[in-house]
């Protein structure tokens, strides 16, 4: 009985631990973006979230929970993530970017932005891919689904892999 016990405890103790050493954060920091770039060029993906965002929490619940999405993310891209309402400064591309109030205790940060200028209709979460040289190359407002993000993804590159295989071609003809 008491052994019993005691194998129940272990059980009940140590399972609830196991979920959490399943999946490893593949984000990177804006502070680590310009060596890796510079050692290892490739496409830049940035999620801009807030902490307040029902859909940005499922956006990253899906990144979380889909093994082929976040080794994607994690291989062929440089994923970060930036909080809009972040209030530290973010050093980007050779700019500094700052947190900038609209109200007492509100406000949004510069880079999310500068990364949406010309769309009046902000929506969390955003979406924006950019190639090694920081240059747009796609937008997208709203949450996405894992399958659909993925298949996004899968078609930028294929299509950057097409393009530099023309300009391969290009160059010897």
């Amino acid at each position: 009985m008491i052994l019993t016990k005691f194998y129940w405890c272990l059980l009940l103790g140590v399972f609830p631990f196991i979920g959490f050493a399943q999946k490893s954060d593949v984000a990177i920091s804006f502070g680590a973006l310009p060596d890796s770039l510079a050692k290892h060029p490739k496409p830049i993906i940035i999620n801009v979230y807030t902490d307040w965002c029902t859909y940005c929490m499922m956006q990253e619940n899906g990144i979380k929970k889909s093994a082929e999405l976040a080794a994607l993310l994690g291989k062929e891209m440089y994923y970060l993530r930036l909080n809009a309402e972040n209030k530290e400064t973010i050093f980007f591309n050779h700019e500094q970017y700052h947190f900038q109030p609209n109200g007492p205790s509100t406000g949004v940060h510069e880079l999310a932005l500068a990364l949406g200028k010309g769309n009046k209709d902000i929506a969390y979460p955003m979406w924006f891919i950019l190639d090694e040289h920081y240059k747009l190359q796609y937008s997208f407002f709203g949450y996405l689904k894992p399958k659909d993000l993925k298949a996004l993804l899968l078609a930028y590159l294929k299509e950057k892999k097409t393009q530099s295989s023309d300009q391969v071609f290009e160059g010897i003809n």
